[in-house]
């Protein structure tokens, strides 16, 4: 059993491109037109250059969305569409969904540990594909690597609310990871009754899914 604490930011960087100053009085008619024709030029340069470089990024983020199919894939071979959508969606709002205070949060530690029939190793594991957020196994707290109280701290540190934006965003981000999974592995246990659960989970304005294991 583990439970799931942010790891890292992951914002995306953006650039702000900004006008060539008016020029002056004193600037010739020439080198006004001059700058005028460059900035057309450097326009017309960066939309040819934009597409390829959405190609380049859609094909990264296809390409660790694999990776991390794969991996959870090989980790636990019995996993399920279930379990891909649940490592997935913590990757994006990690343990928000779960926790509303401080002593739910300890309680949902401690049922966990409760509920524990085996405690597995390694101590932390990757979320997803962008790795913003790790699980950690509850194997921590059995070796006194972590405290309950210090795991309470993480798990509320960790929480980020799941608003309607980002329930769009979710969408629109599954149904990106769900033809991945589907041309790699389209025959997973239970594929077609798991997905009429996600759909119908999705169209209802719900999002969480419990774990086959």
């Amino acid at each position: 059993m583990a439970v799931v604490i942010r790891y890292s930011n992951s914002g995306r960087e953006t650039q702000a491109f900004s006008a060539v100053p008016p020029a002056s009085s004193g600037t010739a008619l020439f080198d006004r037109i001059t700058q005028a024709a460059l900035r057309v030029k450097h326009l017309a340069i960066l939309l040819l250059v934009l597409p390829a470089l959405f190609s380049c990024e859609q094909e990264r983020d296809r390409a660790a969305m694999a990776h991390a199919i794969e991996k959870q894939l090989t980790d636990y071979p019995e996993s399920r569409l279930q379990d891909l959508y649940k490592s997935f969606f913590q990757d994006r709002f990690g343990p928000g969904h779960i926790i509303r205070d401080r002593e739910s949060a300890r309680r949902y530690i401690l049922s966990e540990w409760e509920q524990a029939d085996t405690l597995m190793l390694p101590y932390l594991e990757p979320c997803g594909w962008e790795n913003n957020y790790v699980r950690v196994s509850l194997a921590a707290l059995r070796d006194s690597l972590v405290s309950v109280d210090e795991l309470t701290d993480a798990l509320i540190r960790s929480a980020i609310p799941v608003t309607e934006d980002g329930m769009k965003a979710w969408k629109t981000e599954w149904s990106r990871i769900l033809p991945v999974i589907e041309r790699s592995h389209p025959h997973l246990p239970g594929m077609k009754e798991d997905r009429k659960v996600i759909d119908s989970l999705l169209s209802s304005g719900h999002y969480a899914y419990h774990h086959s294991r």
